[in-house]
């Protein structure tokens, strides 16, 4: 019985969660703890919640929700406003934790079901717009499975409506077109903030990304054992974007995996 979680603070947020509303019949029940709850129509077992906090403040959930799986719409902050479609899991890689979860945490990721969600955002008939996976990062911290699914980009990008409803349409095609068609489960080590390799293999069906490390949390291999404890199902290899990371980097990854008896990649 998956969840879907919007945020009065956002507007993508707000604007997909009405266009799932209007086109899949949502109608609301009774309010959980007084949030507002839907439930629809058109969609077997989907719920609907909304919440006034940010969604990276929303560990609450595994308390409020009975569910195996959570989606979080959202917009994303980009730094550049690259405009963008994203997927991701969370969790934190240092101690830092500053848009919530907990230090060095891991959420629990949901790998086929950021793929499939990412494979319905690369056929939106839109120009210009990079689909992409995003690494780890921010909160909540759950033991749920969950995801973000994201718009990204100025603030015109984030506001649309059009956008949104992509956004929305995308989860529909996600819930009942399921798209189990990788070869195996993985986690992601090196590349950047956006791993375009990772984003590309998964996209040509060769891998569904659980957790992804990026370069710059590189010396937190320590948490490796986390990233694939932390996913269902759980990840079967580690694929590491080679070229990212330096020497010492490399053999600092090796030796962890190999003491976790876990095969690795190179791409």
């Amino acid at each position: 019985m998956p969840f879907v979680v919007y945020s009065l603070m956002d507007p993508t947020s707000i604007n997909a969660a009405e266009a799932l509303k209007s086109s899949t019949r949502f109608e609301e029940a009774d309010p959980l703890q007084g949030r507002r709850h839907f439930i629809s129509h058109d969609l077997p077992g989907v719920e609907m919640l909304e919440i006034s906090e940010p969604h990276i403040n929303a560990d609450f959930l595994d308390s409020l929700v009975r569910t195996d799986l959570v989606f979080f719409l959202s917009r994303h902050r980009s730094a550049a406003g690259v405009p963008s479609f994203t997927v991701h899991p969370e969790g934190n890689w240092s101690e830092e934790a500053k848009l919530g979860g907990k230090p060095r945490e891991l959420g629990v990721a949901a790998p086929a079901a950021m793929l499939n969600v990412l494979k319905k955002m690369s056929t939106l008939p839109t120009k210009d717009i990079d689909v992409t996976y995003e690494a780890t990062h921010h909160g909540p911290l759950l033991t749920t499975p969950s995801l973000y699914l994201e718009v990204g980009g100025n603030d015109d990008i984030v506001n649309s409506k059009p956008l949104a409803a992509g956004l929305a349409g995308c989860l529909v095609r996600a819930l009942t077109e399921a798209d189990e068609s990788f070869d195996k489960v993985a986690v992601g080590v090196g590349s950047t903030h956006y791993p375009s390799k990772f984003t590309k293999l998964a996209l040509e069906g060769k891998y569904a990304f659980a957790h992804m490390m990026p370069k710059h949390f590189i010396t937190e291999v320590d948490m490796l054992q986390q990233a694939f404890d932390r996913s269902r199902p759980k990840p079967e290899v580690c694929v590491i974007e080679w070229a990212s990371v330096n020497a010492t980097q490399r053999k600092g990854i090796l030796d962890k995996l190999n003491e976790l008896g876990i095969e690795y990649v190179r791409v």
